[in-house]
């Protein structure tokens, strides 16, 4: 097929692709004979009889005119692609649509088809001749019409085959991807960051995963109990997932040691919770009072530092939370996060605007109050963080997302508060077909009693939330 086809005019007036792609097919100066044998080749998948890369550009033309099935278009871009080393000239046409041929709209029906392959897929995402921002179009075209499945195959495609952890190990990176993630048995992972993220086909976990990082507790003063820092956060993406445990619990407040300064408790810092709509934050346990009635306020989820005489426990954090309208909402927003993870990370590649990782984690709980020489409060325990799940098919699995306790006082004369418990965590487990028994504790902490001092309140419970998701592919 050589060029001139600049004035083709389609006839009858009505200009749309089916139109122009039946007017090039009938203009006449051909150097291949034809549409008989571009159709030919597609619909006996051999890309051998296509005899010029430059013919390529009219693939979709036969799919238009109604002469082959989207089926056989696929299989035959996907064997091009995969072992004809044709990867090059296909991604050079969709992203610069000669004849207005390769719209949007036909390059993604062709991306969900089964018959093209994830390896293809994801070759011609990583191509040089794909744009940055079409490959961000096509995953997050994937997510948003929840070809999860399809997704994950598509981004682990060239990952490892197989990650196997079988030691303890504290993990640097905050997105691990492979086509199969394993954790042996007694085997603890601990997360380096405030959240993780595993992506894969296959996930198995049959030892512990702990993410002990979330948002920092109040400093101690002079002596009082510093808060504890929250539980951070783990989001596993799968085709099927055997979840083991996951832990995000909040830490402890921590015990005041003396008291040395007049001051009021410092705040804990606030966490990040995603949640769907009707699902709220729980609240920290409020810290006890000093003589006088200075409690520390709990927060959303840190709990609040033990009073003093005269000062004031720190608050607990209140956290940031991005709430989705649905389980689909916020499956979509974390994939396309990770989407544009991939394509800077795996693919090389820099799209002009990113939507950020779905980061995660508990608040921190709040300082103890001090009164010099006399009393310091106990700190706040930390909020429990949070955990996602998406899996197409989910075994089974065991979550931990427990409030911090609270700090006990440290009492010369005056009466003193004990820290408050940070909050429960939140858990959402969603499933494309199957949910094992998936079980959760997701308590409050306890606040710190003692016989010479007010015990700190408790912590709220937090939630698990199991819901299937929509997924087509």
């Amino acid at each position: 097929m050589g060029a001139g086809f600049s004035t083709v005019t389609p006839s009858g007036g009505s200009v749309n692709v089916t139109s122009v792609a039946q007017a090039v097919w009938s203009y006449t100066p051909r150097s291949l004979t034809d549409i008989q044998s571009l159709t030919a080749a597609i619909q006996n998948n051999d890309p051998s009889a296509v005899p010029s890369y430059s013919d390529l550009q009219y693939v979709p033309v036969p799919y238009f005119a109604g002469q082959v099935t989207a089926d056989q278009v696929a299989a035959f871009i996907d064997n091009a692609i995969r072992n004809y080393g044709m990867v090059n000239p296909i991604a050079n046409f969709i992203s610069n649509n000669p004849y207005n041929l390769w719209t949007t709209n036909f390059v993604f029906n062709v991306a969900i088809n089964p018959y093209l392959t994830t390896t293809s897929l994801s070759m011609l995402l990583s191509n040089v001749n794909m744009p940055a921002n079409y490959a961000q179009l096509l995953l997050y075209q994937l997510a948003q019409n929840y070809y999860y499945n399809k997704w994950i195959q598509t981004v682990t495609a060239n990952a490892p085959s197989s990650i196997t952890f079988s030691t303890n190990v504290t993990l640097n990176t905050n997105v691990l991807i492979a086509q199969d993630i394993t954790i042996a048995s007694g085997v603890t992972i601990t997360c380096g960051t405030q959240t993780c993220f595993f992506i894969a086909q296959s996930f198995n976990n049959y030892g512990t995963i702990v993410n002990p990082y979330g948002a920092a507790g109040g400093a101690s003063s002079g002596g009082s109990g510093a808060g504890g820092a929250g539980g951070g956060g783990i989001v596993v993406v799968a085709i099927t997932a055997a979840l083991g445990a996951l832990s995000v619990n909040g830490n402890p407040g921590g015990n005041a040691v003396n008291a040395t300064a007049y001051s009021n408790g410092n705040a804990g810092s606030g966490g990040v919770f995603y949640v769907v709509s009707d699902v709220t934050v729980p609240a920290g346990g409020t810290g006890a009072p000093g003589t006088n009635g200075y409690i520390g306020a709990y927060g959303f989820n840190g709990g609040g530092g033990g009073g003093s005489f005269g000062y004031y426990g720190g608050t607990g954090g209140i956290a940031t939370v991005y709430s989705f309208s649905s389980p689909n909402a916020m499956v979509t927003y974390i994939l396309q996060g990770l989407s544009d993870w991939w394509l800077i990370n795996a693919a090389g590649k820099s799209p002009s605007s990113t939507t950020p990782l779905a980061y995660m984690y508990g608040s921190g709980g709040g300082g103890g109050g001090v009164y010099n020489n006399f009393s310091a409060g106990g700190g706040g325990g930390g909020g429990a963080g949070e955990v996602i799940i998406y899996g197409y098919d989910i075994m089974s699995g065991t979550i931990y997302a427990v409030g911090g306790t609270g700090g006990q006082a440290w009492v010369h004369l005056y009466t003193v508060g004990g820290g408050g418990g940070g909050g429960g965590g939140l858990a959402f487990v969603f499933y494309g077909a199957t949910s094992g028994n998936v079980t959760a504790n997701v308590a409050g902490g306890l606040g710190a009693t003692s016989v010479v001092m007010p015990a700190g309140g408790t912590g709220a419970n937090g939630t698990l939330y199991i819901a299937p998701v929509t997924v087509n592919g």
